[in-house]
């Protein structure tokens, strides 16, 4: 299709969300229902003619059973047809990032972080295996991250269509880095094909890179076959030897020596997280995409026009106990979106899932962001010394412990640290307390009590 249609099918296109090899995809309003759409349409010209029938009949038989698979985790599949001779896909529009997207800048996720996300992926891939569907093609750019606490896998019952970057065998499907040696050898493949990917994608998460590199597909796959898994231990030892463990076993090149469900691994998984002391609660969120994260906060919402760089912090500051790191992504795509202040908070408010979230974030918006917030973006975009801070101090903190305590708190918050130090030294009689007021503004619990040892 050489130009964006106006509509396919009964769906209204909207905007163009990508495009690549395989075709485009496009958000589009269901009139009908009236609720947004993914669609995702397939070149027809990349079928062989002689088995395109037979291939789009195969496609529509896995769409169907991939449709009726329900799961909070899985992107739910509506419906499938054609388009002028191209089969297309209509499924829920998921307004979120890819995990490519939301690596760290480090490179690395906190193993709390990545349990977390694999926890739900696994879920995922239960419900689709007791289902009878193999997803074939687990990578983190079909993991999808929802307000930073809710997970979705995307393409279930579609990668059979995904021949782009792919060896010619038709059995052969994946994506090179993330596929089982069964599949790179075009075998059979079963629910620990997924296991497999699921193991190569904790391995990146953790490692920050992938286990099996080269410049080309077929050294990619020689590796995956025949070399034995990288170290993760010696290249990430804050994940502890019990995780590194279960990573090492969903990865192993006999399909037989994996965990024989998704359920089993997740199970491993959870005690090997206990066992390391790993925090994996349900507020472990996701770090902001790497893509649209600078070197700070403050940083990353400097160019937020017409919305000043304080009023921003804050928002994110507040917005951050509710959801974590990934605040500060959200605030930024919100502005792009919003007019004025009341459309950005309520922009903010609709990325919270739960309704006592969206009321506790309404609450503190119109309790405290809104006061003093002139004062604090002149004092943010003033460039005061360290020791313009300690003028303003109560007398018994000396200045060399406030500026000790403003270096400290900016490993964790960026330039904003020396508003943030100003603004509570001059309530606070002693440096203890100081230390303690601030430490409330760090969302991470480690970094808390890494702070609070300054």
């Amino acid at each position: 299709m050489s130009e964006d249609p106006r509509s396919i099918g009964r769906y209204l296109i909207q905007s163009t969300l990508g495009r690549g090899a395989m075709g485009a995809i496009y958000k589009a309003h269901d009139p009908d229902i009236d609720r947004p759409v993914a669609i995702k349409v397939i070149r027809a010209d990349l079928l062989a003619s002689e088995d395109r029938d037979a291939y789009i009949a195969r496609f529509r038989r896995e769409a169907q059973a991939a449709g009726r698979c329900t799961h909070p985790n899985i992107v739910a599949l509506y419906d499938f047809a054609l388009h002028e001779g191209n089969p297309y896909l209509a499924m829920e529009f998921v307004d979120g990032v890819t995990l490519a997207q939301a690596r760290p800048a480090q490179g690395a996720f906190a193993p709390g972080d990545a349990v977390f996300v694999l926890l739900q992926v696994l879920s995922a891939l239960q419900a689709a295996h007791d289902a009878g569907i193999v997803h074939r093609d687990i990578k983190p750019a079909n993991i999808l991250l929802v307000g930073g606490t809710r997970v979705k896998v995307a393409d279930f019952g579609i990668a059979r269509m995904n021949t782009a970057n792919l060896t010619l065998h038709d059995d052969v499907i994946g994506t090179p880095s993330y596929m089982s040696p069964e599949q790179c050898r075009g075998e059979k493949v079963d629910a620990r094909a997924d296991i497999f990917a699921a193991g190569i994608v904790l391995f990146e998460m953790l490692a920050g890179h992938k286990p099996f590199r080269g410049e080309r597909t077929a050294e990619v796959l020689a590796k995956i076959m025949v070399e034995p898994t990288p170290d993760l231990l010696a290249l990430a030892p804050q994940a502890g030897a019990s995780l590194c463990a279960v990573v090492t076993k969903a990865m192993a090149k006999s399909a037989s020596d994996r965990y024989a469900s998704a359920d089993e691994m997740a199970q491993a998984l959870r005690q090997a997280a206990l066992s390391g002391g790993t925090d994996v609660d349900d507020r472990t969120v996701i770090a902001p995409p790497l893509k649209q994260r600078p070197t700070d906060a403050a940083a990353a919402l400097s160019s937020t026009m017409p919305f000043d760089a304080a009023l921003l912090s804050t928002l994110s500051s507040k917005l951050a106990g509710l959801v974590g790191p990934i605040a500060t992504y959200l605030v930024r795509s919100a502005v792009q979106k919003a007019n004025n202040l009341e459309e950005l908070c309520a922009e903010l408010e609709s990325k919270l899932e739960q309704p006592e979230d969206r009321a506790a974030f309404h609450i503190e918006v119109q309790r405290q962001l809104l006061r003093a917030t002139s004062a604090d973006s002149r004092a943010l975009n003033t460039a005061a010394p360290a020791t313009a801070v300690a003028d303003q101090a109560a007398p018994s903190i000396s200045s060399t412990d406030l500026e000790r305590v403003q270096t400290a708190l900016a490993r964790h918050v960026g330039p904003m640290a020396r508003v943030m130090v100003k603004r509570a030294a001059a309530g606070t009689g002693s440096l203890q307390a100081l230390k303690e007021r601030l430490a409330e503004e760090i969302v991470d619990a480690r970094d808390r009590a890494e702070f609070l040892r300054c």
